[in-house]
């Protein structure tokens, strides 16, 4: 074991004595999300527009109680007149018409809202979801009264509009959907961002020292291949670690981040670790020198990025580029973490998540350990 804790001690002093690799884990990350966490946290100022068109019954004012729950636009009832002026002037991203008889096109299981929208921006595509969750609960809340009657309907739109714990989003009832989950996530995919750039290139070290002969050395010397395999890696998982504690402590000191329950944050974050100390690895073992290694996890590290939900939020993107995402170990990383942070804690969800961090895992270290050689 001794030998072990050496090879970690002498791989993290000559990490952190790298001013780049300082400037990379650490302050790198924090600048990215003092900028876009800002923004974010600054965006609730002007919230985008989404206007309203409803007659005043009661079945209509119960479902622009549900529609305003989405606290992240501001709603706005107005004539259909106004309401095509506006979208056509882009002053609004959409325009919602619930109909009279919203019961008949629940009936001949018609779409419950007509949309009025001029473009397919992105504040649109936010929107759409929490307008399919909110018809979704409507039709449900229907079939629920079917049998004691139509007239139960209104009653029922109301309790649950009333109900101070639901938040009609994506279809997902979630405990906690703020802002603040939004800034806390976006420092979550920076952290694992810079993290991935920062390990590949410590992993990627190991073909320095087999040029220079350090390599060599150490395989003639008493400690066995296991030994300094697990000093390598545990190395590894500890700058990881050292890097997420020190930027979870200063996000909460600057933005008052919240990260869940560090029962169950901690082995996800250890195991969100482990891949990205799987991904470096399986690097060093791919290609031959340093900046092959440099060159391909730029590439690789960016690409998977963005698509895996790092950069902006995967339920964004076509369902196309959502299914491609599930090859990423990124969108599996950033599921969990929301899990977590936003205290939902779907526990099948969670699961899903890390066994698929477990799959990508070993694949990363089965690659990574037949490249490297050991002579």
């Amino acid at each position: 074991m001794r030998k072990i804790w050496t090879i970690i001690s002498l791989q993290l002093k000559g990490f952190f004595k790298s001013p780049g690799a300082i400037v990379l884990m650490f302050i790198m990350p924090v600048l990215f999300s003092l900028i876009f966490g800002g923004m974010v946290a600054n965006s609730e100022v002007n919230k985008p527009l989404v206007n309203i068109v409803a007659k005043q019954d009661e079945n209509s004012t119960r479902i622009v109680e549900l529609l305003k729950k989405n606290n992240h636009f501001e709603w706005k009832k107005v004539p259909f007149s106004q309401a095509k002026k506006n979208v056509a002037a882009q002053d609004a991203v959409a325009a919602v018409v619930i109909p009279p008889k919203i019961q008949q096109r629940m009936i001949d299981k018609s779409p419950l809202f007509d949309i009025i929208v001029q473009r397919k921006t992105d504040d649109y595509l936010a929107l759409y979801p929490h307008l399919q969750g909110t018809a979704e609960l409507i039709a449900a809340s229907y079939q629920a009264v079917g049998i004691q009657g139509e007239e139960m309907l209104p009653k029922l739109l109301e309790a649950v509009a009333s109900d101070q714990g639901i938040k009609v989003e994506q279809q997902l009832l979630q405990a906690d959907d703020s802002t603040q989950t939004s800034v806390n996530l976006m420092i979550v995919g920076f952290a694992i961002m810079f993290m991935m750039f920062g390990l590949s290139g410590a992993a990627s070290t190991i073909l320095d020292e087999r040029i220079g002969g350090t390599w060599g050395r150490l395989m003639v010397s008493p400690a066995s291949k296991l030994q300094i395999s697990l000093g390598y890696l545990l190395s590894y998982f500890f700058m990881g670690w050292i890097q997420l504690a020190v930027l979870m402590v200063v996000m909460n000191i600057l933005f008052d981040t919240t990260w869940g329950n560090l029962a169950n944050l901690i082995p996800f974050a250890s195991l969100v670790i482990l891949t990205v100390v799987g991904f470096g690895l399986m690097i060093a073992g791919l290609v031959k020198t340093k900046q092959q290694a440099s060159a391909i996890s730029a590439v690789l590290i960016v690409s998977t990025c963005m698509l895996g939900g790092v950069y902006w939020p995967i339920d964004f993107v076509p369902e196309l580029m959502q299914k491609l995402a599930l090859a990423v170990p990124q969108s599996w990383a950033m599921s969990g973490f929301k899990e977590i942070i936003s205290g939902s804690l779907h526990v099948e969800t969670l699961l899903k998540d890390t066994l698929a961090l477990l799959g990508f895992s070993c694949l990363f270290f089965f690659i990574g350990l037949r490249g490297i050689k050991f002579e």
